[in-house]
C-alpha cells in the first residue's frame, strides 16, 4: 500500500472497531451511566450553571474539570438530556476521537523513529484494537479524550524539540492546558514534556519554548481558575476534590479505591447472560451495586458537618479525616500504596468491570508487549522514549499514593502502544515512508552540550 493508505486504513479500522463496540454493547441504552458528567451537563442546559449535588449539597462545583462535561452538554443539547440518542451521538463522537488517537500514536512513533515506519504501523494497530481503548468509547468518561490529549502533547513536543518554530510552543502549551482542564492530574506530564525539549535542543535553546508553553498553558487554564475563585471564594486549582479522593482511597474502610467490595456483586455477574450486550448490562449493574465508599463510611452526622462547609472545605475536612485514620494505623498506608500500584499495573480487584477476561487479557497483553518492545528497541530508542516513561511513572506514582481506578490507566495506553512497537524497531524501512515527518523536521537526539 502507498504510505497514506496505511494511515487511512488503520484509522478507519480504529473507528470501525469503536462503532461496532457501541452498537453491540448498547451502552447508550444503559440507565445511570453518565455519573457526575451527565448531572453537570444537565444543569448547564437547564440554567443552573456548572453545578452538582456533591456530598449532600447542591450548588456550583469544581468537583469535575470543565472540558468533558461541556462536551456532554453539547451532545445533550442536540439529542436531549440523558436520552439514548444523545448518548449514542456522544459515543460516536468518541469513536471518531479514537481514530484521531490512533493517528496521534502513529505520529508519535513516526517522530521518534522516522526511519522505521513499521513502528508507526504497529503502534497504530495496537492503539486501534486494544480492548480498553475501544471500550472507553462506549462510556461517558473523560479517559478517552485525556488519552488523545496526552499523546498529542508528546507529538507536538517531539516535533518542537527537533524543528523549533514560533507556533509550536503555543500549540503544545494549549494542548497541555486543555489536558489540565480535562484531568488536572495529567498535568504531571509537564516535566516529561520539558525533558523532550531539553533532550532535543539543549537547556539554553529550550528555555524560550518552555516559557511559551508555560504561558499558553496558563492562559488556557486561567479563566477556569478565576471562575473557581469567584464561586468558592478561594483559590482552587481546577478541581476541588483532591482531599475527597484521598479520603476515598485511604479512610479506615477503604481498600485503596472509591468502591465497596460486596458479595452481591458476584451474584449479579454470575447471572449476567451470554450475549455481549447482556454481559455489559450486568457489568453496569454490578458496578452500581458495588457503590462508593461514601455509602458506608459517612454517617448522618458526617454529612451534616460537611453541609456546613464550602466545597473546598469539605474536601479539606475529609483529607484530615483520612490522615487521622492513617495515623491510627501507620503500616496501613504503605500497604494501600503497594496494592494500588499493583492494581495500576495489573487490575483493580474492587471494580467489577476489570474482572472481565477480555479486559484482563488485553491489559496484560499490552503490558507484556510494551515491556518486550522497550527491551527490543535498543538503548538509542529507549533514550528517545525516556520522557514518555517518566510521564507514565509520575501518573502511576500519583495514583499509587492517593487512589486508583481502571480509567486512570487509559491515558498512558497509547504511549504503551508506542513502546510495544519497539518489537519491530530493528527492521528499518530506510526512510519515513508514512510521512509523519519531513526530512528537515526529523527530531535530532544526538548528544547536545547542556549549556
Amino acid at each position: 500500500m502507498p504510505q497514506y493508505r496505511w494511515i487511512i486504513a488503520i484509522v478507519a479500522l480504529a473507528v470501525a472497531a469503536r462503532v461496532a463496540a457501541i452498537l453491540v454493547l448498547q451502552s447508550h441504552t444503559v440507565p445511570r451511566s453518565t455519573y457526575e458528567h451527565g448531572e453537570i451537563a444537565a444543569n448547564l442546559l437547564e440554567g443552573r450553571g456548572f453545578s452538582i449535588r456533591f456530598l449532600g449539597v447542591d450548588g456550583p462545583t469544581s468537583q469535575q474539570a470543565p472540558l468533558y462535561p461541556v462536551l456532554v452538554a453539547a451532545a445533550f443539547a442536540i439529542g436531549g438530556i440523558e436520552t439514548p440518542e444523545s448518548l449514542l451521538l456522544l459515543q460516536l463522537g468518541q469513536a471518531a476521537l479514537g481514530g484521531a488517537l490512533v493517528l496521534a500514536a502513529m505520529a508519535l512513533a513516526g517522530q521518534l523513529a522516522p526511519d522505521r515506519p513499521r513502528m508507526a504501523v504497529v503502534a497504530g494497530l495496537i492503539a486501534a484494537l486494544h480492548p480498553t481503548l475501544i471500550y472507553a468509547a462506549t462510556h461517558v468518561q473523560v479517559a478517552g479524550i485525556a488519552a488523545l490529549l496526552v499523546t498529542l502533547a508528546f507529538v507536538g513536543a517531539y516535533r518542537l524539540g527537533g524543528s523549533g518554530g514560533r507556533i509550536g510552543p503555543f500549540a503544545v502549551g494549549g494542548t497541555l492546558g486543555l489536558l489540565v482542564l480535562c484531568d488536572p492530574i495529567l498535568g504531571l506530564i509537564a516535566p516529561a514534556i520539558a525533558w523532550v525539549l531539553v533532550q532535543g535542543q539543549g537547556v539554553r535553546r529550550a528555555i524560550g519554548p518552555l516559557a511559551a508553553i508555560a504561558l499558553a498553558a496558563s492562559l488556557t487554564v486561567a479563566p477556569w481558575i478565576v471562575r473557581n475563585a469567584r464561586v468558592h471564594g478561594e483559590f482552587v486549582p481546577v478541581k476541588s476534590t483532591f482531599g475527597y479522593a484521598f479520603w476515598q482511597g485511604n479512610c479506615s474502610l477503604s481498600e485503596g479505591t472509591d468502591k465497596v467490595v460486596r458479595g452481591s456483586v458476584e451474584t449479579i455477574l454470575e447471572g449476567g447472560g451470554t450475549g455481549l450486550a447482556d454481559r455489559n448490562r450486568a457489568l453496569w449493574e454490578a458496578r452500581h451495586e458495588a457503590g462508593y465508599i461514601d455509602d458506608i463510611a459517612l454517617t448522618a452526622d458526617d454529612r451534616r458537618a460537611l453541609a456546613a462547609l464550602n466545597e473546598p472545605g469539605r474536601s479539606r475536612w475529609l483529607m484530615a479525616r483520612a490522615l487521622d485514620d492513617l495515623r491510627a494505623a501507620p503500616l496501613r498506608y504503605p500497604t494501600l500504596c503497594a496494592g494500588r500500584l499493583r492494581a495500576f499495573i495489573l487490575w483493580d480487584e474492587t471494580n467489577p468491570k476489570t474482572r472481565s477476561l477480555i479486559y484482563r487479557a488485553g491489559h496484560l497483553g499490552l503490558t507484556v508487549l510494551a515491556a518486550f518492545g522497550l527491551v527490543g528497541m535498543g538503548p538509542d530508542l529507549r533514550r528517545r522514549l525516556a520522557p514518555t516513561l517518566l510521564a507514565a511513572a509520575l501518573i502511576a506514582a500519583f495514583h499509587a499514593l492517593t487512589i486508583v481506578s481502571a480509567r486512570f490507566h487509559v491515558p498512558i495506553e497509547p504511549l504503551m502502544a508506542v513502546w510495544a512497537s519497539g518489537l519491530v524497531a530493528g527492521r528499518s524501512g530506510g526512510r519515513a515512508e508514512l510521512g509523519f515527518t519531513r526530512a528537515s523536521e526529523t527530531v535530532s537526539f544526538a548528544p547536545t552540550r547542556m549549556d
